[in-house]
Order: structure tokens, then C-alpha cells, then sequence
């Protein structure tokens, strides 16, 4: 009975996966019927080669070894070495947070000039982030044929975390090209929503999720605490967490933003419902949110996350003096997190037991149904459909609740193979990991700084 549940739950995943896929492709708007064709040719080819990547993730980690082979050995990377790891998968993601906002800014007050934007600030600083991973990943493969044995298979589960490391740099190497090659089919970007957005997206949240194992992984497991109990080390985690929510919420309400500037949706012939706002909204919320308070083991996580990340929203805006952009999305975030939290403390300090993901979904449907006023009043909305609205936070608590859970029940086993024993001290002293981060937020500032405006 577990395993058909375990199948069928992955087999509903990858069904929403894919209706995901069509409708996102379908509301990031559809060429003139000369290119429609051509359009979702491109669209199928993407979709298929996601799921070439699945399947090899299925093969590699999950498939059951054929009986001739013996299960492998699990080889742990040093402490230093998954701490060293963690900072430059994290400092990437800085990178292209930031350059994403700057990008934006840019986009809104300069246009949009096809081919003219490929190399300019924002979008070097934002390829200078996707390196990182790419870097990381050609590492990962180069450990794996070095120091793991067996066949691929095998070495790929002696250490989960290089195999990932790999998978996402190979991934990588195939969503970067395809912006360009978007634009060079079908010209400027239909919305924001264009297929190859949303591929970076996905890779930009997976690497970041890759940035948070490995830190969490140099942690000694603990008992449930509060915010007040978090550690100085803790900071990165919440740090990738908000980074996650900046550029996740970014791209996906980065329309509904844009009318509060003045350019409604529309006048690029869009139309964006009221409940698509909120299922987008609670699906970044709910999957951060959750990771941060089981991962961290910390009821208040996911609000600390939140609030961070909305306090680097406005801190962006003030210091690229972009007035135009809106943080609106960010304050309407955190009514959910704070309902993550409440349930995660209620389970681990009065129930002594994990938060589990139908509680979780529960908690975060009634935080969106209190907090549909809020986002109608934030964003101007008109009339609105409530029973649509009601079967959108539902679905997307519901799904995004049970995979979240599992994505952090995953993690959690993957540090019980790999956190550190107690006599292991070799790892980096928190004197140099501030320098590393005071000299990196320097070279951001400088480049950001010198940069001259596009005209």
C-alpha cells in the first residue's frame, strides 16, 4: 500500500507538472498565427527534454540497481569543502537577484532592445551567478571520476550531492541558451512568463535548494527551537530562502507589479486573474516557508525568511533609486509564512511532533483566504471571482504543501548521511566566511556603481 501511494503521488506530480507546463506556456502569451505552430513545436522540445532530465534523475538516484550490483558505499565531502560549496552556490544566487531586479529596472526605463541587452551589466552580473553552478558542477563531475567507484549509478548515490551538483550544471547548460535562442526565433520576449524564463527560474531555485542541503548539512541535527535560539551560521539558510522568494515572486507577479507603475496588462493584450496572483504567491511562500522551518527545525523561520527578503526588496530599490518597482508582493507574503510558523510551533511545542503537510496546507489556505483583501486592496483589483479564487489557494496549498514536506523529509535524510561528527572541526572560520561576503557585496556594488545606462 505505501509503495502505490508513493507512485501515485509522484504520478500526480508529474501529471501537474506538466498541465503547469501548457498553461504557463500558453499565458506567457502565444505568437501570431504565422508562428503559433512554431511556437509549440519549441514548447514540446523544452518540455521533453525536461523530462529527459527527470527520467535521468529517476535513473541515476531513484531506479533500483539491477541485482548483479551491490548497493554503494556512501563517501561524505568534507565539512569545509560542502561549507565552501554552499557560499559560492549562495553567492550566485545573490548575483542574480540582484542583477534581476537591476535587469528589470533597466527593461522598464530603457526598453526592451533585442540583441542589444545579451551583454550588458544586469545580465553579466546575473551569467557571472549561473557560472557558479556551472562551475560547481564541472568540480562535482570531476570528484565523481576521481575518488567515487562504480558505474554511474553507483557512484551517483555514494554522494547524493555531487550527483545533484551535476544534474543541475548539465541542466543549466541547456536553459541558458535557450533565452537566446527564444528571442532569436520569436524576437523580444512575449511576457515575462516565456518559456525560457521559467526554465532559468526553475534552475536558478534548484541550485539554491542544492546551496541550502549543503549547509544544512554541516549542521549537528537539533531539537525544535524559535527564532530567538537561530545561530550566526543560520544566516546563510535564511539568506538563500529569501533569495529564492525575491526572484521567484519577481518573475511570476512581475505583471501585476507593472500595472501599480502604470502599464496595465492590458495594454500588451494580457489578461492576468485575480486567482493566478494568489496561486503564484502561495506557491513560493508555502514551498520556502516550509523548507525553512523543517530544514532550520526553527518555528519563525519562514517569517525571518520572509522578512529579509523584503527588507533586501526595499533596500534594492532605494539603493538603484528604482521607484517604478514594487514590494507589494513581499508584504502580502507574509501573512502565510507567519501561518508556517504558527503550525510548525504548535506541532513541535505543544504536539512534540513534526508539521505535517495536510496541517500545513490548511494553515496556509486560511492565511490566503484572510489575506484576500489585503491583496485585492495592495494591487487595485476590481470585481473578483471568490469561488475561483477559493479553488485556487486550495489546489496550490494542497500540492505545493505535500511537496514541499517531502523535499525537506528528503533533505533531512540526505544530512543524516552527511552531517559531521562532533570531533570534526575543519571548517571554515567565521572570520574569513564574513571577509569572502564583505569582499563579494563590495565587487557587486562597484559593478553596479560604474555601470553606464544603456543610451
Amino acid at each position: 500500500m505505501t509503495t502505490l501511494n508513493h507512485r501515485l503521488g509522484w504520478t500526480l506530480t508529474a501529471i501537474a507538472g506538466v498541465v503547469i507546463f501548457v498553461g504557463f506556456a500558453a499565458w506567457g502569451g502565444i505568437p501570431t498565427d504565422a508562428q503559433s505552430s512554431a511556437f509549440w513545436a519549441q514548447a514540446s522540445m523544452f518540455c521533453l527534454v525536461i523530462c529527459a532530465f527527470v527520467l535521468a534523475f529517476w535513473h541515476l538516484l531513484v531506479r533500483p540497481l539491477a541485482p548483479n550490483l551491490r548497493q554503494p558505499q556512501a563517501v561524505s565531502l568534507s565539512r569545509r569543502t560542502r561549507e565552501i560549496l554552499a557560499l559560492i552556490l549562495a553567492s550566485g544566487g545573490i548575483a542574480i537577484f540582484v542583477g534581476g531586479v537591476w535587469d528589470e529596472l533597466w527593461h522598464r526605463s530603457y526598453g526592451i532592445p533585442f540583441g542589444e541587452d545579451l551583454f550588458w551589466r544586469p545580465h553579466l552580473l546575473m551569467y557571472f551567478g549561473f557560472a557558479t553552478a556551472s562551475a560547481a558542477g564541472f568540480w562535482a563531475l570531476l570528484y565523481l571520476n576521481r575518488n567515487l567507484r562504480g558505474n554511474f549509478q553507483q557512484r551517483f548515490r555514494s554522494n547524493t550531492a555531487v550527483g545533484l551538483l551535476i544534474l543541475n550544471a548539465a541542466f543549466l547548460l541547456y536553459a541558458l541558451p535557450a533565452d537566446p535562442i527564444w528571442h532569436w526565433i520569436f524576437g523580444e520576449d512575449i511576457t515575462a512568463w516565456s518559456i525560457p524564463h521559467l526554465i532559468l527560474l526553475t534552475s536558478f531555485v534548484l541550485t539554491q535548494l542544492l546551496a541550502l542541503d549543503l549547509h544544512a548539512s554541516t549542521r549537528q541535527r537539533h531539537d525544535w527551537h524559535v527564532i530567538f535560539s537561530l545561530r550566526l551560521r543560520d544566516s546563510l539558510s535564511l539568506l538563500i530562502l529569501a533569495g529564492i522568494q525575491l526572484l521567484w515572486i519577481q518573475l511570476m507577479l512581475i505583471d501585476w507589479d507593472a500595472s501599480l507603475a502604470g502599464i496595465p496588462p492590458e495594454s500588451i493584450g494580457l489578461y492576468r486573474p485575480e486567482w493566478l496572483l494568489a496561486a503564484n504567491l502561495l506557491a513560493c511562500v508555502t514551498f520556502t516557508g516550509v523548507m525553512a522551518t523543517r530544514v532550520l527545525r526553527c518555528a519563525g523561520a519562514a517569517t525571518a525568511a520572509g522578512l529579509l527578503a523584503l527588507a533586501i526588496r526595499i533596500g534594492l530599490i532605494e539603493f538603484l533609486d528604482a521607484e517604478m518597482l514594487q514590494f507589494v508582493a513581499w508584504v502580502a507574503a507574509l501573512l502565510p509564512l507567519l501561518a508556517i510558523d504558527i503550525w510548525a510551533y504548535y506541532c513541535s511545542a505543544i504536539r512534540k511532533r513534526e508539521p505535517d503537510w495536510r496541517g500545513t496546507a490548511a494553515a496556509v489556505i486560511a492565511a490566503m483566504a484572510l489575506n484576500a483583501f489585503v491583496i485585492r486592496s495592495l494591487y487595485n483589483l476590481g470585481d473578483a471571482d471568490n469561488l475561483a479564487y477559493a479553488a485556487a489557494i486550495i489546489v496550490t496549498g494542497l500540492g505545493v504543501s505535500w511537496l514541499a514536506n517531502r523535499s525537506a523529509e528528503g533533505m533531512l535524510r540526505q544530512r543524516e548521511a552527511t552531517v559531521p561528527a562532533r570531533g570534526e572541526r575543519n571548517s571554515l572560520k567565521p572570520a574569513l566566511s564574513v571577509g569572502i561576503a564583505f569582499a563579494f557585496f563590495a565587487f557587486i556594488f562597484v559593478f553596479i556603481t560604474t555601470a553606464s545606462p544603456p543610451v
